[in-house]
């Protein structure tokens, strides 16, 4: 797939992976559509895009792990006219502690933001994406899609959704010009260990890897 001048949707695009998946794609000549809840860190990236690579950048400022969020999202890039090639569902979060440690409204946001908001995204976008020449979605997973994970046994729950709705999906439309594919990293350096309070592990590894390699990876791997 030619990168160039297609149009893609990330979200959780403020910080981490996605805001190095912004910077990598920019750089192949993608525009890019910016979504997360901190527009004032969406905008300093889509500046220093814009400067760097004169592409187009567009940002909008949403909750995804709010309900109905994902349906949302969809009519706001429809009233803005933004021609969305390829969706990364990057946004995620996850704690780490025993079950009963953390309010059930957390975990309420986390399935909402997890799950329910990426299948919302795919599903309001799969149409137009399979009228496109050339599409695609990557949805990001972890190494936590493979395994139960206790102490963090919602979002490897969560997670495992992620891989096993994508893996289903490239199979009902390989028929189809759209691509799929499921990025499922391990440790990264990213906001996601402060939000998960993981730094109060202590087997947590000491060696993480950066989210420009893991970006990269995900693009190779998709393309």
């Amino acid at each position: 797939m030619n990168l160039n001048n297609k149009t893609v949707l990330i979200t959780g695009a403020s910080s981490g992976i996605g805001a190095s998946f912004a910077y990598l794609l920019a750089s192949k000549g993608a525009n890019l559509v910016l979504v997360a809840r901190s527009k004032d860190k969406m905008e300093r990236i889509a500046h220093e895009i814009k400067e760097q690579h004169q592409v187009a950048v567009s940002v909008i400022q949403k909750d995804l792990s709010v309900p109905q969020s994902g349906n949302a999202l969809f009519e706001e890039v429809q009233a803005q006219s933004l021609d969305i090639d390829i969706i990364i569902n990057n946004a995620g979060f996850g704690k780490w502690g025993k079950f009963e440690a953390f309010d059930m409204k957390v975990y309420e946001s986390m399935i909402q933001l997890n799950i329910t908001s990426l299948t919302e995204l795919c599903y309001c976008f799969l149409d137009h994406l399979k009228s496109k020449t050339e599409a695609g979605i990557i949805n990001v997973g972890s190494t936590a899609s493979f395994i139960p994970v206790p102490y963090s046994a919602v979002y490897g729950a969560t997670k495992s959704y992620v891989l096993n709705f994508t893996e289903a999906l490239v199979g009902e439309l390989e028929s189809t010009k759209v691509m799929v594919s499921c990025l499922c990293p391990a440790g990264t350096e990213s906001n996601f260990s402060t939000v998960a309070n993981a730094n109060k592990v202590d087997n947590a590894p000491e060696e993480l890897m950066s989210s420009d390699e893991v970006a990269q990876i995900g693009l190779d791997a998709f393309l």
